[in-house]
């Protein structure tokens, strides 16, 4: 088993062979299959065993192979995370003394947030979808609003649209993700969602 992985998945369909064989050569299996993914590296000369536990090695290497990718899409989610954080916090201070510059020039100053500033956040949420990040809350509005996968990137571009039409800034990705969820709800009141729905 991988460093770090305390569990593993052991699946119902493995019931009806469990149960066709005696109790003695189950429990065999069963701890074969402990020893095996507690790096024991078990070797048996009995061929049931051998036999039985080879359909059994082949889900389990499956599965850590996919908890490897999942672990590796969750270290570039966070990294990702803190390279925004990071330039969000550098971002802060710049803007807050052009700010006060701004005021220092005229006396009515209008702040208007650039396309720039938005394709900025917008372009740091679509990659932080896309290495895996937001992943769990997408999915969640997927279901609840009962909409088609693969419609997120039309909807992202819609609410683009309008967040550039209301002239609107998001501090963050996580600020982006609750106005979006909070447009698809408005959305889907007032029957925009429809041809998105499955």
């Amino acid at each position: 088993m991988a460093e770090g992985k305390k569990s593993f998945i052991a699946y119902s369909d493995w019931n009806g062979m469990f149960k066709a064989l005696p109790d003695e050569v189950a429990g065999k299996l069963i701890k074969h299959i402990f020893a095996y993914v507690n790096d024991e590296n078990p070797e048996t000369d009995d061929y049931v065993i051998n036999a039985l536990f080879e359909n059994v090695k082949c889900s389990l290497k499956r599965d850590l192979k996919k908890w490897d990718k999942q672990r590796e899409q969750r270290s570039q989610a966070g990294k990702a995370s803190a390279k925004v954080r990071a330039t969000k916090s550098n971002d802060r201070s710049t803007s807050v003394n052009e700010k006060v510059r701004k005021a220092t020039v005229s006396d009515s100053v209008s702040v208007s947030v650039s396309v720039d500033t938005i394709n900025s956040i917008y372009s740091k949420f679509v990659d932080e979808v896309k290495s895996g990040g937001f992943a769990t809350r997408i999915e969640a509005i997927y279901m609840r609003l009962r909409i088609r996968e693969g419609s997120l990137t039309d909807l992202l571009k819609n609410y683009k649209l309008h967040i550039i039409e209301e002239n609107r800034l998001h501090k963050n990705t996580n600020d982006f993700f609750t106005n979006f969820k909070n447009w698809l709800n408005v959305q889907d009141r007032i029957g925009n969602l429809n041809k998105y729905k499955k």
